[in-house]
């Protein structure tokens, strides 16, 4: 990695730290060239504007996660299913300020989420009914099926919409890794993931 590259992905780190923290309206890219020890002009040269850092960061998040829904193909196994549920856990918990923030941004009804909702939730949702149902549209599923899609990405999504939640001590020093077995586990026990895979 060049040291522009280097410098670029810290200015990123830290905006997604801040935000995080402080929220979008809460922090200035005065605050984000402060922690991160560089010029606001950099970030203006690299971003254009805070809201251009912030797209940013939604596209380092939302193209490898979809690149990794592209590269999986279910079976009639049930395993399978369980299998994608914890890789997509993994990916959500090992970058969980990120998933925090952008769902958090995610519920509100700002020009950015329209612009998610449009792109890249769009793509989730294609995938999810091509990888779960074996159907190339929207206009195809039932009724049932996209209520149990439904129930299935609010318990994918549940733990990084609801940060508050994760102040215990029993959950916030519990590995990605604990975290993600555990959580599959129940999730597994769950109706809408046995309905799925009942219909695979």
């Amino acid at each position: 990695m060049t040291r522009l590259n280097m410098t670029r992905s810290k200015v990123l780190d830290v905006a997604c730290r801040l935000f995080y923290s402080q929220g979008f309206n809460g922090t200035s890219v005065r605050d984000i060239a402060k922690a991160a020890n560089v010029n606001v002009s950099l970030i203006h040269y690299y971003f254009k504007s805070k809201q251009g850092l912030f797209e940013s960061l939604a596209v380092s998040y939302f193209e490898p996660y979809l690149e990794m829904l592209e590269s999986e193909q279910l079976t009639d196994d049930d395993n399978h299913l369980n299998s994608l549920v914890r890789k997509i856990l993994h990916y959500k918990q090992s970058h969980y300020q990120l998933s925090c923030l952008l769902y958090r941004e995610l519920t509100l009804n700002t020009v950015f989420a329209r612009e998610m909702l449009v792109t890249y939730l769009a793509k989730e949702n294609h995938l999810f009914i091509q990888l779960l149902f074996q159907k190339n549209s929207q206009i195809e599923v039932t009724f049932k099926e996209k209520l149990c899609l439904l129930q299935l990405k609010g318990l994918l999504n549940a733990p990084f919409m609801m940060p508050q939640e994760f102040k215990d001590p029993f959950i916030t020093e519990a590995s990605i890794d604990h975290f993600v077995r555990v959580y599959s586990e129940l999730m597994n026990d769950h109706q809408s993931v046995q309905l799925i895979a009942a219909k695979m």
